[in-house]
């Protein structure tokens, strides 16, 4: 199992207001301090999924206070919510099992009678067949246009009141869709598996890492 990391972060200079909120918050939360420039809670309803806890992350931000929700699922993907003056400012996702999906789905179409997922580990002609189609899917357009779905509400400008304008920039560069989709025709690496480590290095988050609500819950024994 990989890295699992879910949890809000925020500039520690509105540490008495994040505080003082969570103090009348009903719901089971932990505060803890990520390092000299951030701080973090982490609620127990930890991908946001109920109104209530919207509900408080907007208010919340309206003093105004930019508010970072960040997720990271090593295996599957990573991405983040910005909440600030009230208003989900800026969002983001980023998946790592796309290519494979799209893949998959059309290895099914020109092969339908093919078991992949048990002749994949037994046949080399269904392998070499699958990895061709994976090559051929992360160099399309249907590909980037599927890319560019999770990333079309990213606004770089609205972390103007977390990081200067030179991290600005390179939140930018960083979710340009050409670079996000580049592949190394050498390597087969692309910036796509490396870009939630570059974007925790610009913002200087790089210690939210393997933690969460649940894992702080159990006393860090998950």
């Amino acid at each position: 199992m990989g890295e699992f990391t879910t949890g809000i972060l925020y500039p520690r200079k509105y540490e008495l207001k994040v505080r003082n909120a969570l103090s009348k918050t009903e719901q089971p939360y932990f505060h803890r301090n990520v390092n000299t420039e951030w701080n973090a809670f982490f609620l127990q309803d930890e991908w946001l999924e109920t109104s209530k806890t919207l509900s408080f992350l907007l208010q919340l931000s309206m003093q105004p206070l930019p508010l970072l929700w960040f997720h990271d699922a090593e295996d599957s993907g990573w991405g983040f919510r910005l909440f600030d003056t009230g208003c989900e400012v800026s969002s983001g996702t980023i998946s790592y099992s796309l290519d494979e999906e799209m893949a998959e789905e059309e290895f099914a179409r020109l092969y339908p009678k093919v078991d992949l997922q048990e002749e994949i580990l037994t046949s080399d002609d269904v392998r070499e067949k699958y990895e061709e189609i994976l090559d051929q899917v992360v160099r399309s357009e249907l590909y980037r246009r599927e890319v560019g779905k999770g990333i079309t509400r990213i606004k770089p400008q609205s972390f103007n009141r977390i990081v200067g304008p030179k991290q600005v920039q390179q939140l930018r560069s960083l979710f340009d869709l050409n670079l996000l989709t580049d592949v190394d025709e050498e390597t087969g690496a692309s910036l796509l598996y490396d870009s939630v480590d570059l974007f925790k290095e610009i913002l200087g988050i790089e210690e939210m890492v393997w933690v969460n609500y649940s894992y702080l819950a159990s006393g860090g024994r998950e």
